[in-house]
């Protein structure tokens, strides 16, 4: 397993379905939130706009000024504070408020 200077694995997951963003295609609106492979979606994930005009970041490690943030490309979504590139995986909220890999 090789591991990120960020502390998360840049190897894909093998129990979930992944994409690497700046390899992969868009998935497209089947899937509308992810999260890099082994980081918790509640401190960090991406999140389709609902425009369609690309990607914003949230959770409690980031975000702080979405407002006035642009939107992330596919291509940059998998990418970490390192500039390494990750694999990502789908999340959803669940009804509590919790984070599951799709």
């Amino acid at each position: 397993m090789s591991t990120c200077r960020c502390g998360l694995d840049t190897e894909p997951p093998t129990a979930a379905k992944w994409w690497r963003p700046d390899l992969d295609d868009d998935p497209g609106r089947t899937v509308n939130v992810v999260a890099l492979r082994g980081a918790a979606p509640d401190l960090r994930r991406a999140a389709r706009r609902t425009d369609g005009e690309g990607w914003d970041e949230h959770g409690a490690m980031v975000n702080f000024y979405v407002d006035i943030t642009p939107p992330m490309g596919w291509d940059q979504v998998g990418v970490c504070w390192a500039n390494t590139a990750h694999p990502v995986v789908a999340v959803w909220q669940e009804h509590d408020g919790s984070w599951a890999i799709r």
